[in-house]
Protein backbone atom coordinates (compact mmCIF):
# COMPACT_ATOMS: atom_id res chain seq x y z
CA UNK A 1 0.00 0.00 0.00
CA UNK A 2 1.30 3.64 -1.15
CA UNK A 3 2.36 6.08 1.94
CA UNK A 4 1.04 8.46 0.44
CA UNK A 5 -1.74 11.04 1.03
CA UNK A 6 -4.58 12.75 -0.50
CA UNK A 7 -6.63 15.78 0.83
CA UNK A 8 -10.03 16.17 -0.94
CA UNK A 9 -11.79 19.89 -0.50
CA UNK A 10 -15.44 18.92 -0.69
CA UNK A 11 -17.90 16.01 0.22
CA UNK A 12 -20.45 16.08 -2.33
CA UNK A 13 -20.55 13.58 -4.91
CA UNK A 14 -17.24 14.43 -6.43
CA UNK A 15 -15.45 14.34 -3.52
CA UNK A 16 -16.78 11.33 -2.15
CA UNK A 17 -16.23 10.01 -5.99
CA UNK A 18 -12.91 10.93 -5.14
CA UNK A 19 -12.54 9.69 -1.98
CA UNK A 20 -13.20 5.80 -2.31
CA UNK A 21 -10.88 6.18 -5.63
CA UNK A 22 -8.27 7.25 -3.68
CA UNK A 23 -8.86 4.32 -1.06
CA UNK A 24 -9.05 1.89 -3.91
CA UNK A 25 -5.70 2.71 -5.12
CA UNK A 26 -4.02 2.55 -1.63
CA UNK A 27 -3.39 6.73 -0.72
CA UNK A 28 -4.25 7.61 2.59
CA UNK A 29 -6.84 9.79 2.30
CA UNK A 30 -9.54 13.01 4.35
CA UNK A 31 -12.27 14.76 2.96
CA UNK A 32 -12.65 18.56 4.55
CA UNK A 33 -16.34 19.61 4.29
CA UNK A 34 -17.46 22.81 4.94
CA UNK A 35 -21.23 21.67 5.61
CA UNK A 36 -22.19 19.68 8.86
CA UNK A 37 -23.39 16.59 6.28
CA UNK A 38 -22.28 15.33 2.84
CA UNK A 39 -23.97 15.73 -0.10
CA UNK A 40 -22.60 19.19 -1.15
CA UNK A 41 -25.39 19.80 -4.13
CA UNK A 42 -26.93 16.81 -3.82
CA UNK A 43 -29.10 17.53 -0.32
CA UNK A 44 -31.71 16.57 1.55
CA UNK A 45 -33.53 18.12 4.68
CA UNK A 46 -36.04 17.55 7.43
CA UNK A 47 -39.03 19.88 7.44
CA UNK A 48 -41.18 18.29 10.54
CA UNK A 49 -41.97 14.87 9.27
CA UNK A 50 -41.70 16.09 5.39
CA UNK A 51 -38.44 15.22 3.38
CA UNK A 52 -37.13 18.16 1.52
CA UNK A 53 -34.83 17.12 -1.53
CA UNK A 54 -33.33 19.97 -3.09
CA UNK A 55 -30.68 17.66 -5.12
CA UNK A 56 -31.04 15.17 -8.23
CA UNK A 57 -33.92 15.15 -9.99
CA UNK A 58 -33.53 11.72 -12.16
CA UNK A 59 -30.25 9.45 -12.72
CA UNK A 60 -29.15 7.80 -15.79
CA UNK A 61 -26.99 4.18 -16.07
CA UNK A 62 -29.61 2.83 -12.99
CA UNK A 63 -30.13 -0.83 -15.24
CA UNK A 64 -27.72 -3.13 -15.17
CA UNK A 65 -24.77 -3.53 -18.59
CA UNK A 66 -23.54 -0.19 -18.93
CA UNK A 67 -20.45 1.70 -17.74
CA UNK A 68 -22.05 4.17 -15.47
CA UNK A 69 -23.98 1.37 -13.78
CA UNK A 70 -20.12 -0.75 -13.04
CA UNK A 71 -19.26 3.04 -11.69
CA UNK A 72 -22.45 2.67 -9.09
CA UNK A 73 -21.22 -1.25 -8.20
CA UNK A 74 -17.62 0.25 -7.52
CA UNK A 75 -19.39 3.55 -5.06
CA UNK A 76 -21.52 0.87 -3.39
CA UNK A 77 -24.80 2.49 -4.59
CA UNK A 78 -25.84 0.24 -7.54
CA UNK A 79 -28.80 -1.64 -5.37
CA UNK A 80 -31.57 -1.81 -7.33
CA UNK A 81 -33.90 -1.08 -4.64
CA UNK A 82 -31.94 2.69 -4.70
CA UNK A 83 -33.49 3.37 -8.34
CA UNK A 84 -37.92 3.90 -9.01
CA UNK A 85 -37.78 3.44 -13.29
CA UNK A 86 -39.09 7.08 -14.64
CA UNK A 87 -42.77 6.37 -16.55
CA UNK A 88 -43.10 9.69 -18.31
CA UNK A 89 -40.74 12.31 -19.24
CA UNK A 90 -43.70 15.05 -17.92
CA UNK A 91 -45.88 16.96 -18.49
CA UNK A 92 -46.47 20.67 -20.09
CA UNK A 93 -49.57 22.91 -18.64
CA UNK A 94 -50.84 25.88 -19.40
CA UNK A 95 -52.81 26.89 -16.94
CA UNK A 96 -54.24 29.96 -19.30
CA UNK A 97 -54.71 28.36 -22.22
CA UNK A 98 -56.08 24.82 -20.48
CA UNK A 99 -53.97 22.63 -22.63
CA UNK A 100 -51.77 19.85 -21.60
CA UNK A 101 -49.15 18.17 -22.98
CA UNK A 102 -47.90 14.23 -21.94
CA UNK A 103 -44.27 13.56 -22.97
CA UNK A 104 -44.24 9.56 -23.11
CA UNK A 105 -41.18 7.77 -23.02
CA UNK A 106 -42.02 5.82 -26.32
CA UNK A 107 -40.48 7.85 -28.80
CA UNK A 108 -42.58 6.98 -31.91
CA UNK A 109 -45.78 7.46 -29.57
CA UNK A 110 -44.23 10.76 -28.67
CA UNK A 111 -43.64 11.65 -32.48
CA UNK A 112 -47.40 10.90 -33.78
CA UNK A 113 -48.57 13.38 -30.78
CA UNK A 114 -46.61 15.60 -31.41
CA UNK A 115 -47.73 15.37 -35.17
CA UNK A 116 -51.69 14.70 -34.05
CA UNK A 117 -50.90 18.66 -32.12
CA UNK A 118 -48.75 20.51 -35.22
CA UNK A 119 -48.88 18.68 -38.78
CA UNK A 120 -47.44 21.92 -40.08
CA UNK A 121 -44.46 21.21 -38.08
CA UNK A 122 -44.24 17.13 -38.95
CA UNK A 123 -40.87 17.72 -40.68
CA UNK A 124 -39.11 18.90 -37.47
CA UNK A 125 -40.80 16.16 -35.36
CA UNK A 126 -39.83 13.52 -37.40
CA UNK A 127 -36.06 14.64 -37.40
CA UNK A 128 -36.16 14.84 -33.83
CA UNK A 129 -37.80 11.49 -33.43
CA UNK A 130 -35.18 9.70 -36.41
CA UNK A 131 -32.24 11.44 -34.14
CA UNK A 132 -33.50 10.01 -31.18
CA UNK A 133 -33.65 6.43 -32.28
CA UNK A 134 -30.49 6.37 -33.49
CA UNK A 135 -29.21 7.28 -30.53
CA UNK A 136 -31.49 4.54 -28.61
CA UNK A 137 -29.41 1.38 -26.94
CA UNK A 138 -26.21 3.04 -26.90
CA UNK A 139 -24.47 3.16 -23.65
CA UNK A 140 -24.39 7.58 -23.57
CA UNK A 141 -24.08 8.50 -20.11
CA UNK A 142 -20.16 8.17 -19.58
CA UNK A 143 -19.40 8.78 -23.62
CA UNK A 144 -15.96 10.60 -23.31
CA UNK A 145 -15.92 10.52 -19.74
CA UNK A 146 -14.19 7.31 -18.65
CA UNK A 147 -10.89 9.29 -18.87
CA UNK A 148 -10.06 13.03 -18.10
CA UNK A 149 -8.58 14.73 -20.81
CA UNK A 150 -5.01 15.07 -19.16
CA UNK A 151 -4.99 11.48 -20.42
CA UNK A 152 -7.14 10.86 -23.15
CA UNK A 153 -4.81 11.08 -26.62
CA UNK A 154 -5.42 11.81 -30.35
CA UNK A 155 -6.01 8.45 -30.69
CA UNK A 156 -8.52 7.68 -27.91
CA UNK A 157 -10.48 10.79 -29.55
CA UNK A 158 -10.14 9.14 -32.56
CA UNK A 159 -11.13 5.78 -31.16
CA UNK A 160 -13.74 7.52 -29.58
CA UNK A 161 -15.69 9.07 -32.53
CA UNK A 162 -14.97 5.86 -34.86
CA UNK A 163 -17.77 3.84 -31.96
CA UNK A 164 -19.66 6.67 -32.40
CA UNK A 165 -19.57 7.46 -36.46
CA UNK A 166 -23.31 6.80 -36.95
CA UNK A 167 -23.97 9.17 -34.50
CA UNK A 168 -21.72 11.83 -35.06
CA UNK A 169 -24.30 13.78 -37.74
CA UNK A 170 -26.51 14.19 -34.91
CA UNK A 171 -23.99 16.09 -32.62
CA UNK A 172 -22.70 18.69 -35.36
CA UNK A 173 -24.70 21.18 -37.57
CA UNK A 174 -28.23 21.99 -36.69
CA UNK A 175 -27.80 19.77 -34.01
CA UNK A 176 -24.61 21.51 -31.87
CA UNK A 177 -27.15 24.87 -32.26
CA UNK A 178 -29.46 24.90 -28.82
CA UNK A 179 -32.68 23.58 -28.61
CA UNK A 180 -34.64 27.67 -29.16
CA UNK A 181 -32.60 27.87 -32.33
CA UNK A 182 -33.76 24.93 -33.64
CA UNK A 183 -37.45 25.11 -32.89
CA UNK A 184 -37.13 28.63 -34.03
CA UNK A 185 -38.72 28.05 -37.05
CA UNK A 186 -41.73 26.05 -35.92
CA UNK A 187 -45.41 26.89 -36.66
CA UNK A 188 -46.91 26.07 -33.21
CA UNK A 189 -44.80 28.36 -30.93
CA UNK A 190 -46.72 26.56 -27.66
CA UNK A 191 -45.25 23.23 -28.72
CA UNK A 192 -41.96 25.07 -29.76
CA UNK A 193 -42.06 26.46 -25.96
CA UNK A 194 -42.54 22.78 -24.57
CA UNK A 195 -39.68 21.42 -26.66
CA UNK A 196 -37.16 24.00 -25.51
CA UNK A 197 -38.15 23.17 -21.84
CA UNK A 198 -37.77 19.33 -22.50
CA UNK A 199 -34.51 20.52 -21.13
CA UNK A 200 -33.44 24.21 -20.82
CA UNK A 201 -33.69 26.37 -24.32
CA UNK A 202 -29.57 27.36 -24.24
CA UNK A 203 -28.72 23.57 -24.08
CA UNK A 204 -27.50 21.92 -28.00
CA UNK A 205 -30.13 19.77 -29.48
CA UNK A 206 -27.58 16.58 -28.97
CA UNK A 207 -28.12 16.55 -25.42
CA UNK A 208 -31.62 16.61 -25.81
CA UNK A 209 -31.98 14.03 -28.20
CA UNK A 210 -29.40 12.00 -25.44
CA UNK A 211 -31.74 12.01 -22.85
CA UNK A 212 -34.82 11.27 -24.92
CA UNK A 213 -32.78 8.07 -25.95
CA UNK A 214 -32.09 7.53 -22.45
CA UNK A 215 -35.37 7.51 -20.81
CA UNK A 216 -36.51 5.67 -24.20
CA UNK A 217 -34.10 2.94 -23.43
CA UNK A 218 -35.47 2.55 -19.48
CA UNK A 219 -31.93 3.93 -17.99
CA UNK A 220 -33.83 6.39 -16.20
CA UNK A 221 -34.91 6.50 -12.88
CA UNK A 222 -35.97 8.70 -9.47
CA UNK A 223 -34.19 7.98 -6.38
CA UNK A 224 -36.18 6.17 -4.42
CA UNK A 225 -34.79 7.44 -1.34
CA UNK A 226 -34.04 10.84 -2.17
CA UNK A 227 -30.56 11.81 -2.45
CA UNK A 228 -29.88 11.90 1.39
CA UNK A 229 -29.91 8.13 1.42
CA UNK A 230 -27.79 7.67 -1.86
CA UNK A 231 -25.13 10.14 -0.66
CA UNK A 232 -24.77 8.47 2.77
CA UNK A 233 -24.25 5.23 0.75
CA UNK A 234 -21.00 6.31 -1.28
CA UNK A 235 -20.07 7.56 2.37
CA UNK A 236 -20.50 4.44 3.66
CA UNK A 237 -18.76 2.93 0.98
CA UNK A 238 -15.97 5.23 1.87
CA UNK A 239 -15.50 4.93 5.11
CA UNK A 240 -15.45 0.78 4.71
CA UNK A 241 -12.63 1.59 2.82
CA UNK A 242 -11.15 3.57 5.98
CA UNK A 243 -11.17 6.55 4.17
CA UNK A 244 -11.56 9.74 7.13
CA UNK A 245 -13.77 12.70 6.94
CA UNK A 246 -14.02 15.77 8.81
CA UNK A 247 -17.12 17.83 8.64
CA UNK A 248 -18.23 21.69 9.66
CA UNK A 249 -13.80 22.30 8.12
CA UNK A 250 -14.01 24.37 6.18
CA UNK A 251 -10.80 25.29 4.12
CA UNK A 252 -9.34 28.77 3.58
CA UNK A 253 -6.16 28.48 1.96
CA UNK A 254 -4.53 25.77 -0.07
CA UNK A 255 -1.01 25.63 0.74
CA UNK A 256 1.87 25.69 -2.21
CA UNK A 257 5.75 25.75 -2.29
CA UNK A 258 7.54 25.93 -5.27
CA UNK A 259 4.57 26.11 -7.64
CA UNK A 260 3.30 22.78 -5.91
CA UNK A 261 0.39 21.93 -3.48
CA UNK A 262 1.58 20.47 -0.29
CA UNK A 263 -1.70 20.74 1.81
CA UNK A 264 -4.31 23.09 2.83
CA UNK A 265 -4.93 25.44 5.65
CA UNK A 266 -8.71 25.83 7.52
CA UNK A 267 -10.48 28.48 8.65
CA UNK A 268 -9.81 27.27 12.75
CA UNK A 269 -6.19 27.96 11.32
CA UNK A 270 -4.98 24.03 10.99
CA UNK A 271 -3.05 23.36 8.42
CA UNK A 272 -2.68 19.10 6.52
CA UNK A 273 -0.55 18.21 4.42
CA UNK A 274 -0.58 16.17 1.52
CA UNK A 275 1.11 14.55 -1.41
CA UNK A 276 -1.74 15.77 -3.42
CA UNK A 277 -5.03 18.06 -3.12
CA UNK A 278 -7.77 17.44 -5.17
CA UNK A 279 -10.61 20.93 -4.79
CA UNK A 280 -13.89 19.61 -5.29
CA UNK A 281 -15.89 21.72 -4.79
CA UNK A 282 -16.02 25.47 -5.88
CA UNK A 283 -13.49 26.32 -8.96
CA UNK A 284 -14.24 30.10 -8.47
CA UNK A 285 -13.64 29.83 -4.88
CA UNK A 286 -10.69 27.36 -5.28
CA UNK A 287 -8.63 29.53 -8.18
CA UNK A 288 -9.48 33.36 -6.80
CA UNK A 289 -9.59 32.75 -2.47
CA UNK A 290 -7.77 29.27 -1.95
CA UNK A 291 -4.97 29.90 -4.20
CA UNK A 292 -5.37 33.91 -4.46
CA UNK A 293 -5.73 33.93 -7.96
CA UNK A 294 -2.11 32.85 -8.78
CA UNK A 295 -2.71 29.90 -10.88
CA UNK A 296 -6.12 31.19 -13.28
CA UNK A 297 -4.35 30.76 -16.98
CA UNK A 298 -5.43 32.40 -19.71
CA UNK A 299 -7.93 29.97 -20.25
CA UNK A 300 -9.98 29.54 -17.70
CA UNK A 301 -9.86 33.36 -17.35
CA UNK A 302 -11.35 33.46 -20.55
CA UNK A 303 -13.78 31.16 -20.01
CA UNK A 304 -15.12 32.85 -16.41
CA UNK A 305 -14.82 36.56 -18.81
CA UNK A 306 -17.01 35.19 -21.59
CA UNK A 307 -18.79 31.76 -20.50
CA UNK A 308 -22.41 31.92 -19.10
CA UNK A 309 -22.98 30.49 -15.35
CA UNK A 310 -25.97 28.38 -14.79
CA UNK A 311 -28.33 30.04 -13.65
CA UNK A 312 -29.46 29.82 -9.88
CA UNK A 313 -32.96 28.64 -8.49
CA UNK A 314 -35.25 29.89 -6.55
CA UNK A 315 -37.08 26.52 -4.40
CA UNK A 316 -40.25 26.34 -2.78
CA UNK A 317 -41.07 23.24 -1.59
CA UNK A 318 -45.02 22.37 0.26
CA UNK A 319 -45.74 19.28 2.55
CA UNK A 320 -49.29 18.63 2.21
CA UNK A 321 -52.03 16.49 3.42
CA UNK A 322 -53.31 15.16 0.32
CA UNK A 323 -51.90 12.71 -2.40
CA UNK A 324 -51.10 13.64 -5.97
CA UNK A 325 -51.56 9.58 -7.10
CA UNK A 326 -51.89 10.15 -11.21
CA UNK A 327 -49.86 13.22 -11.96
CA UNK A 328 -46.34 13.39 -13.76
CA UNK A 329 -43.30 13.56 -11.50
CA UNK A 330 -42.05 16.25 -13.20
CA UNK A 331 -44.48 19.38 -14.35
CA UNK A 332 -43.47 22.51 -16.52
CA UNK A 333 -46.48 25.25 -15.40
CA UNK A 334 -46.94 28.32 -17.90
CA UNK A 335 -48.50 30.92 -15.24
CA UNK A 336 -51.93 32.39 -15.74
CA UNK A 337 -50.06 35.25 -13.97
CA UNK A 338 -46.31 36.22 -13.83
CA UNK A 339 -44.52 36.19 -11.06
CA UNK A 340 -42.65 38.97 -10.77
CA UNK A 341 -39.20 38.82 -9.21
CA UNK A 342 -36.71 42.18 -9.19
CA UNK A 343 -37.13 43.70 -12.95
CA UNK A 344 -37.95 39.98 -14.47
CA UNK A 345 -40.84 38.27 -15.29
CA UNK A 346 -41.07 34.29 -14.70
CA UNK A 347 -43.60 32.79 -16.64
CA UNK A 348 -43.21 29.40 -15.84
CA UNK A 349 -42.56 27.29 -13.07
CA UNK A 350 -41.23 23.56 -12.62
CA UNK A 351 -43.21 21.60 -10.64
CA UNK A 352 -42.10 18.63 -8.90
CA UNK A 353 -44.09 16.28 -7.32
CA UNK A 354 -42.59 13.46 -5.26
CA UNK A 355 -45.40 10.60 -5.57
CA UNK A 356 -43.42 7.66 -6.87
CA UNK A 357 -41.95 7.03 -3.06
CA UNK A 358 -43.46 6.69 0.45
CA UNK A 359 -40.32 8.23 1.51
CA UNK A 360 -40.74 11.97 1.29
CA UNK A 361 -44.02 11.73 3.35
CA UNK A 362 -46.06 10.39 5.83
CA UNK A 363 -49.45 8.22 4.36
CA UNK A 364 -51.89 10.15 2.92
CA UNK A 365 -49.24 13.13 2.74
CA UNK A 366 -46.90 14.35 -0.21
CA UNK A 367 -44.16 17.02 -1.12
CA UNK A 368 -45.15 18.64 -4.16
CA UNK A 369 -41.96 21.45 -5.13
CA UNK A 370 -41.98 24.52 -7.29
CA UNK A 371 -38.93 26.58 -9.12
CA UNK A 372 -37.65 28.63 -11.04
CA UNK A 373 -34.48 30.46 -12.68
CA UNK A 374 -33.58 33.47 -10.93
CA UNK A 375 -30.89 36.38 -10.72
CA UNK A 376 -28.08 35.89 -8.43
CA UNK A 377 -27.42 39.66 -7.90
CA UNK A 378 -31.19 40.44 -7.11
CA UNK A 379 -31.06 37.81 -4.14
CA UNK A 380 -27.57 38.35 -2.67
CA UNK A 381 -28.36 42.24 -2.53
CA UNK A 382 -31.75 41.62 -0.85
CA UNK A 383 -30.07 39.41 1.86
CA UNK A 384 -27.18 41.89 2.80
CA UNK A 385 -28.77 45.07 2.75
CA UNK A 386 -32.37 44.49 3.99
CA UNK A 387 -32.49 40.98 5.66
CA UNK A 388 -36.50 41.48 6.38
CA UNK A 389 -37.51 42.88 2.65
CA UNK A 390 -35.28 39.31 2.01
CA UNK A 391 -37.56 37.52 4.53
CA UNK A 392 -40.82 39.46 3.42
CA UNK A 393 -40.12 38.43 -0.61
CA UNK A 394 -39.74 34.42 0.15
CA UNK A 395 -42.96 34.60 1.95
CA UNK A 396 -44.49 36.77 -1.28
CA UNK A 397 -43.46 34.26 -3.73
CA UNK A 398 -44.77 31.36 -1.69
CA UNK A 399 -48.35 32.56 -2.00
CA UNK A 400 -48.30 33.43 -5.53
CA UNK A 401 -46.58 30.14 -6.27
CA UNK A 402 -49.76 28.85 -4.20
CA UNK A 403 -52.14 30.84 -6.18
CA UNK A 404 -50.92 29.24 -9.18
CA UNK A 405 -51.43 25.50 -7.63
CA UNK A 406 -54.45 26.61 -6.57
CA UNK A 407 -55.80 26.90 -10.18
CA UNK A 408 -54.03 23.55 -10.90
CA UNK A 409 -55.05 21.69 -7.90
CA UNK A 410 -58.05 23.54 -6.11
CA UNK A 411 -58.07 23.57 -2.24
CA UNK A 412 -54.28 22.60 -1.71
CA UNK A 413 -53.83 25.80 0.31
CA UNK A 414 -55.28 24.98 3.03
CA UNK A 415 -53.69 21.72 3.37
CA UNK A 416 -50.39 22.77 3.33
CA UNK A 417 -48.78 22.27 7.17
CA UNK A 418 -45.31 23.40 6.38
CA UNK A 419 -43.35 25.55 3.40
CA UNK A 420 -39.92 25.29 3.00
CA UNK A 421 -37.47 28.03 0.71
CA UNK A 422 -34.26 28.00 -0.88
CA UNK A 423 -32.87 30.54 -2.64
CA UNK A 424 -29.89 31.15 -4.22
CA UNK A 425 -28.17 32.25 -1.32
CA UNK A 426 -29.44 29.55 0.39
CA UNK A 427 -26.85 27.29 -1.84
CA UNK A 428 -24.17 29.25 -1.73
CA UNK A 429 -24.38 29.75 2.21
CA UNK A 430 -24.44 25.93 2.21
CA UNK A 431 -21.89 24.87 -0.80
CA UNK A 432 -19.92 27.68 -1.48
CA UNK A 433 -20.81 27.85 -5.28
CA UNK A 434 -20.34 30.79 -6.68
CA UNK A 435 -23.02 33.13 -7.39
CA UNK A 436 -25.56 29.91 -6.31
CA UNK A 437 -24.59 28.38 -9.63
CA UNK A 438 -25.93 24.58 -8.99
CA UNK A 439 -24.15 23.25 -12.17
CA UNK A 440 -21.09 25.55 -12.52
CA UNK A 441 -21.08 26.44 -15.91
CA UNK A 442 -24.44 26.72 -17.77
CA UNK A 443 -25.23 24.41 -20.19
CA UNK A 444 -24.95 26.05 -23.43
CA UNK A 445 -23.57 24.94 -26.64
CA UNK A 446 -20.52 27.59 -26.61
CA UNK A 447 -19.57 25.44 -22.98
CA UNK A 448 -20.27 21.89 -24.19
CA UNK A 449 -17.40 22.74 -26.70
CA UNK A 450 -14.95 24.52 -24.25
CA UNK A 451 -13.19 21.57 -22.06
CA UNK A 452 -12.46 22.07 -18.92
CA UNK A 453 -9.40 20.71 -17.58
CA UNK A 454 -8.63 18.84 -14.28
CA UNK A 455 -5.36 20.77 -13.52
CA UNK A 456 -4.40 24.89 -13.21
CA UNK A 457 -1.85 26.09 -15.23
CA UNK A 458 1.56 26.30 -13.55
CA UNK A 459 0.38 24.65 -10.45
CA UNK A 460 1.03 20.52 -9.55
CA UNK A 461 -0.25 17.96 -7.38
CA UNK A 462 -3.66 19.84 -7.49
CA UNK A 463 -6.87 18.69 -9.55
CA UNK A 464 -10.34 19.52 -10.22
CA UNK A 465 -13.54 17.32 -9.82
CA UNK A 466 -16.85 18.11 -9.13
CA UNK A 467 -19.70 20.38 -11.36
CA UNK A 468 -17.56 23.01 -12.76
CA UNK A 469 -15.33 20.60 -14.82
CA UNK A 470 -18.08 17.98 -15.69
CA UNK A 471 -21.70 18.68 -15.44
CA UNK A 472 -24.65 16.71 -14.57
CA UNK A 473 -24.74 13.77 -11.83
CA UNK A 474 -22.58 10.87 -13.99
CA UNK A 475 -19.94 14.00 -15.09
CA UNK A 476 -19.45 14.64 -11.24
CA UNK A 477 -18.51 11.46 -10.07
CA UNK A 478 -16.48 10.44 -12.61
CA UNK A 479 -14.79 13.85 -12.35
CA UNK A 480 -13.75 12.55 -8.99
CA UNK A 481 -12.69 9.04 -10.66
CA UNK A 482 -10.51 10.99 -12.93
CA UNK A 483 -9.04 13.05 -10.18
CA UNK A 484 -7.34 10.14 -8.96
CA UNK A 485 -6.84 8.63 -12.41
CA UNK A 486 -4.39 11.88 -12.87
CA UNK A 487 -2.59 10.71 -9.51
CA UNK A 488 -1.72 6.98 -10.40
CA UNK A 489 -0.72 8.60 -13.48
CA UNK A 490 2.05 11.15 -11.76
CA UNK A 491 2.35 8.06 -9.62
CA UNK A 492 3.32 6.12 -12.57
CA UNK A 493 1.41 3.52 -11.08
CA UNK A 494 -2.00 1.47 -12.46
CA UNK A 495 -5.47 2.74 -11.50
CA UNK A 496 -7.37 -0.05 -9.91
CA UNK A 497 -10.91 -0.10 -9.08
CA UNK A 498 -12.78 -2.56 -7.03
CA UNK A 499 -16.43 -3.64 -5.68
CA UNK A 500 -15.55 -5.08 -2.59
Amino acid sequence: MSSKKVIIIGAGLAGLSAGCYSRMNGYATRIYEHHSKPGGVAACWRRGEYLIDGGIHFMMGSQNGTDLYNIYRQLGVADPANFIPMKSYGSFIDIEGSRQLDIPLNISELALDLKMLSPADAPLIDDLATAVTAFSGKDLATYGQMNPPELTSGLDKLTDMWKMRKLFKYMSGKYAKSMQDYTAGMQNRWLAECLNNLFTPQCPVWFVIMLLAIAADGQMSYLAKGCKDFVRQIEKRYKDLNGEVTYSSTVEKILVRDDCAFGVKLADGTEDYADYVISAGDIHNTVFHLLDGKYIGKKLQNKFDTCELSRPYFVASFGVKRTFENESVFNTLILKQPLQVGNREIRQIFVRIFNYSNHFAPKDKSVIQAEFETEWEYWDNLRQKDPNKYAAEKERLVSEILVNLEILYPGISPLVEIADVATPCTLNRYTLNHQGAPEGWGLTSQNFKEETRRSLEGLSNLYLAGHWVSGGVPGVILSGRQAIQLVCAKEKKPFFTRTT
